[in-house]
């Protein structure tokens, strides 16, 4: 009788890919670690690695699709029972705590190669057009209910929160100042600023 497949071992293998792909990235930089190395942190074949992924730009590309599935679930929840600045907060403290955790120069090194390749750029790309969906949703949400200034184009706003988020994450990981409670702080403040309607 032929043995049946356990219908969760891919689901298994492509975890240990990606956990021994971030080990070898957050030692040896984005750049410096090999296909080679990961398959070794595996405990890997390199056949039975590339059964599931081609490149490294592959695995970076299921790197940020999990890590962001788990952030947009995160995010559409508090949305739901808050405000935009609340829902955008958490999303915020989520990413300062990857610098915190000591990954601010693997997320340098990933936000630069996604500039020169194509191939990791177009799998950020998408994962960022779906969760600037959903922060366009959750301010139009705040428009609404009037919690939100109605002058902002809530495209153009999702924008600028993103690339506060981003902006505050690196600046401070450039200045070696790692405290995600006080990058919260930060974002949090502008993001008030920013979001709140005009006073009458």
């Amino acid at each position: 009788m032929a043995r049946l497949a356990d219908p969760e071992l891919a689901d298994r293998r492509r975890r240990q890919i990606l956990d021994a792909a971030i080990a070898c990235f957050r030692r040896r930089g984005f750049h410096q670690a090999t296909m080679q190395e990961i398959c070794a942190e595996a405990s890997m074949s390199a056949g039975a690695l590339y059964r599931y992924y081609a490149s490294k730009a592959e695995i970076i590309g299921a790197i940020a699709e999990d890590k962001h599935a788990e952030t947009d679930v995160m995010f559409l929840d508090a949305a739901r029972k808050g405000s935009a600045v609340d829902a955008l907060s958490l999303v915020a403290r989520d990413f300062f705590q990857k610098f915190a955790d000591g990954d601010g120069a693997l997320i340098a090194d990933i936000f630069a190669e996604s500039i020169r390749d194509d191939a990791i750029a177009e799998a950020l790309h998408k994962i960022n057009a779906r969760s600037t969906a959903y922060c366009i949703e959750a301010i139009k949400t705040g428009q609404a209910r009037g919690d939100v200034d109605r002058n902002l184009d809530p495209k153009q706003a999702a924008n600028v929160l993103f690339a506060a988020i981003e902006g505050i994450g690196l600046r401070r990981a450039f200045l070696r100042e790692s405290d995600p409670d006080a990058a919260l702080a930060d974002f949090r403040e502008l993001a008030q600023r920013y979001l709140s309607p005009p006073h009458e």
